[in-house]
């Protein structure tokens, strides 16, 4: 318990991990499922409240919601918990108002390519693919900021 809630004073953790972590140290799995089951009873592990504070961190570091489904997973979410907070706290609006986001400030970098419009939106395209955005998304607004 101890080396646990010494792990939690630095950030917080998934269900999942903080097990791997406690297996890793080599605790019996008796002390691990009843630190785990304490943990959880106190509050100090909630997978829905890490999932949000993930989606939230996502949206300010201008994350589509493909990589952040993924994100989330990895971290040991599971995936259809993931997805209903993904539907429930990063709309497609938001979604769609962070990769303008993403784009505009991707811009300035490939300010070179600007003479060749293919290039450039390829290159833009690319961009917030590898950025977790829907391609539905990418091309509605690539063939927005085309008529601007």
């Amino acid at each position: 318990m101890d080396y646990s809630l010494k792990l939690l004073s630095i950030r917080s953790y998934s269900e999942k991990s903080m097990l791997e972590k406690l297996i890793k140290k080599k605790f019996s799995t008796s002390e691990i499922s009843r630190t785990v089951k304490k943990l959880r009873e106190y509050g100090y592990i909630n997978d829905e409240t890490f999932a949000e504070r993930l989606i939230e961190s996502g949206k300010k570091k201008l994350i589509g919601r493909i990589k952040l489904s993924y994100d989330i997973y990895k971290k040991g979410i599971n995936k259809q918990l993931a997805d209903e907070l993904i539907d429930k706290f990063y709309t497609k609006d938001e979604e769609k108002d962070i990769a303008v986001k993403a784009l505009n400030k991707k811009t300035v970098s490939l300010i070179k390519y600007k003479e060749n419009d293919l290039i450039f939106k390829k290159r833009l395209y690319d961009f917030l693919q590898r950025r977790g955005f829907s391609s539905n998304v990418i091309e509605n607004i690539l063939n927005i900021s085309s008529v601007d």
